[in-house]
């Protein structure tokens, strides 16, 4: 027994080099001992076990999971009355590894059944059997196997062999030793792996079972452009644009170009390749991504709302107080006022600043009133609003001659002046500008 245990692990020792069953090593091959429990068997012994190599079995891998195995065992049954009886098994069916389901690492859980031709005391009968097994794999060679099979005997199924000698129902047990080896073919391109240069992918005999995804003839670990036709002057990279420059190098493929622009083109000449030139026809400045800044202000004119006048960026190019500012100055005044209170100078201010800026634009003041009141009182009323307003833009600085004044009374409301919030919206002076 212990020089049978040494030998074991002398192959565990020299076959790390080989993977567990698969479809590279399709083969399996199990040495071991094992167990038969014929409880209520004459006199024989619940649990016999053998104390010798008394297990052999041999598995091919098939796919999916699924094995082909094929085992014998012996055994020596000992009776309470001191004799002996000689039992063998010989079973063929199919296992299937957990490994399809899920991945326990080095643990792999099967289920296994099939048909078994088993004798006792030279009486033979046939049983169909299932079980449960696991095998540890201690290495990409060796595993440990056990397995327990329940072996159930029928009359139908022993009729096969036509001796009606009847059998037993029973257990049995084995323990082992597996090897996985063979010379399979793992991607299953019909290539051997001990032949196959790319043995995980499926590939073409005639490039050694390498694949060749784009058909150039170049095999794609050679290919620079595995997925894609090419020149073998290339390297079996594609020149889409014939400018000399493989695709996977040209920063524009689809384009000719010059190589001093790594085969991009630059049409307007800035020095600015059009793949980064923002505006590729016109000639501009690398500070604006190739664009040009007509006005100077340092805003392209593409982004610049206002591309003939300076002005800053954070207003678009425009300048900082454009006469569209006025719309949103309305000037509001309490019932029946006219007159300018501390809250209207903070925004006369703005308006200051809008007017200054654009010196050339002539403004109509225009007043009115909300519904309170007799038209014959709002009409005067509004347009003391209008001069109320132009004064006091004249007295700061403002050219007189710039502002004129309109007077609409309660016939243009803003809001409804059926509520305080709108009346007090209609009680304004509006800024328009005069084409």
């Amino acid at each position: 027994m212990k020089n049978y245990l040494f030998s074991l692990l002398m192959l565990a020792g020299i076959s790390t080099g080989v993977m567990a069953q698969n479809d590279a090593n399709p083969w399996k091959l199990t040495l071991g001992t094992n167990g038969v429990d014929l409880d209520g068997f004459q006199d024989v012994e619940e649990l016999q076990v053998s104390p010798m190599l008394s297990y052999l079995g041999v598995s091919r891998y098939i796919g999916s999971g699924f094995s082909v195995e094929l085992t014998g065992t012996l055994n020596n049954l000992e009776r309470l009355s001191g004799e002996d009886h000689l039992y063998y098994a010989l079973d063929l069916g199919a296992a299937l590894s957990s490994r399809q389901i899920i991945d326990l690492g080095n643990f792999e859980p099967t289920i296994h059944a099939g048909i078994g031709y088993n004798s006792i005391d030279s009486e033979s009968f046939l049983v169909s059997y299932a079980g449960l097994g696991l095998n540890y794999w201690f290495s990409d060679a060796l595993a440990l196997t056990i397995k327990s099979t329940f072996k159930g005997y029928s009359s139908e199924i022993d009729d096969l062999l036509g001796n009606g000698a009847g059998g037993d129902t029973h257990m049995q047990h084995t323990a082992g030793f597996s090897f996985a080896f063979g010379d399979g073919d793992t991607d299953r391109d019909g290539v051997k792996d001990s032949l196959d240069e790319c043995p995980e992918v499926p590939g073409l005999e005639s490039l050694n079972g390498c694949p060749d995804d784009d058909g150039d003839g170049i095999k794609n670990s050679a290919d620079d452009c595995p997925m894609t036709a090419g020149l073998a002057a290339l390297n079996g990279c594609p020149d889409a644009d014939s400018d000399g420059i493989k695709d996977s190098d040209d920063a524009c493929p689809n384009v000719a170009g010059v190589a001093a622009l790594n085969g991009c083109p630059d049409a307007d000449g800035d020095g600015i390749t059009d793949a980064d030139d923002a505006c590729p026809n016109n000639a501009g400045l690398a500070a604006l991504n190739g664009c040009p800044d007509a006005d100077g202000d340092s805003v392209a004119d593409k982004d610049d709302k206002c591309p003939a006048v300076a002005g800053p960026a954070s207003n678009n190019g425009c300048p900082e107080y454009p006469l569209s500012m006025l719309a949103d100055y309305n000037i509001n005044f309490e019932l029946e006022k006219y007159n300018i209170d501390s809250q209207d100078v903070q925004r006369l201010s703005t308006v200051i600043k809008v007017l200054l800026a654009n010196s050339n634009a002539n403004i109509s003041i225009q007043g009115h009133a909300d519904n309170t009141g007799e038209e014959s009182f709002n009409n005067p009323l509004s347009n003391n609003r209008a001069s109320s307003i132009k004064d006091y833009l004249v007295n700061v600085g403002v050219d007189a001659d710039r502002l004129s004044t309109k007077a609409f009374g309660e016939s243009m409301p803003k809001a409804s002046n059926d509520t305080e919030e709108g009346r007090a919206i209609n009680r304004r002076v509006e800024f328009i500008v005069v084409e």
